[in-house]
């Protein structure tokens, strides 16, 4: 369970779409996708605005983690349980719209890439879901594939883009996703970053916003201090 502005969400599930901005793909080097790229991140993740995201001392290929990345991304949250939701019908079954943060540990998921295992461990670490700071009406916003998205560390632009620039839109996502899994009330689908990726490190303000949204605010915190 998490409050999101004035409203709390018990989500049962996150489900996470990669390379669905044609930009990040040419940075990250990774193959267009023919289909939505989905990976999970676990509810242990969550933290809502103003909350620290905490930056692990766990240990990786016997030195500490070096590298943590910031992601910018639009999320949309699911009103009621639905499955094989129709195109059309999408837009009823979506609660409103949120600015999500996809805080990776970018080595550990590329030697996962490399090993061919799944993006899981870098994308689940505790915190490392930000989500925020609030929950935006399908009435406010009767079009999210037009909202300028942006996320600043320590005041500096680093990514800067826009929801139309999206590969997979919302009713591709909503229609491909209800036909594998059944979604549940609260349950949170963020829809990908655009290019910009780069590592934070303790003591960064990372500012995540989304036109007609708000901005999303943590600060990073070294683990234990």
């Amino acid at each position: 369970m998490i409050k999101i502005g004035d409203k709390t969400i018990n989500p049962t599930k996150i489900i996470c779409v990669g390379t669905n901005y044609m930009d990040h793909i040419e940075e990250t080097k990774l193959p267009v996708p023919k289909e939505p790229v989905l990976f999970p991140k676990t509810l242990n993740c969550l933290i809502g605005n103003g909350d620290p995201i905490i930056y692990p001392k766990l240990l990786f290929n016997n030195r500490r983690l070096k590298r943590v990345d910031y992601e910018v991304e639009l999320a949309f949250i699911i009103k009621d349980r639905c499955k094989d939701v129709p195109k059309n019908q999408i837009y009823e079954h979506i609660m409103g719209y949120s600015v999500f943060n996809d805080v990776t540990a970018r080595k550990m998921q590329t030697k996962d890439i490399v090993s061919q295992l799944p993006w899981f461990r870098s994308k689940s670490l505790d915190t490392f879901g930000p989500i925020g700071p609030r929950i935006a009406s399908v009435d406010e916003i009767q079009d999210p594939h037009n909202l300028k998205i942006e996320l600043k560390v320590n005041g500096e632009i680093k990514q800067s883009s826009n929801t139309k620039y999206l590969l997979f839109k919302i009713p591709d996502l909503m229609e491909y996703i209800t036909s594998l899994f059944t979604m549940e009330p609260g349950d949170i689908i963020a829809t990908g970053t655009p290019s910009g990726i780069s590592s934070v490190l303790p003591g960064d303000l990372i500012e995540a916003t989304i036109e007609k949204i708000g901005t999303l605010t943590n600060k990073v915190v070294l683990e234990g201090e």
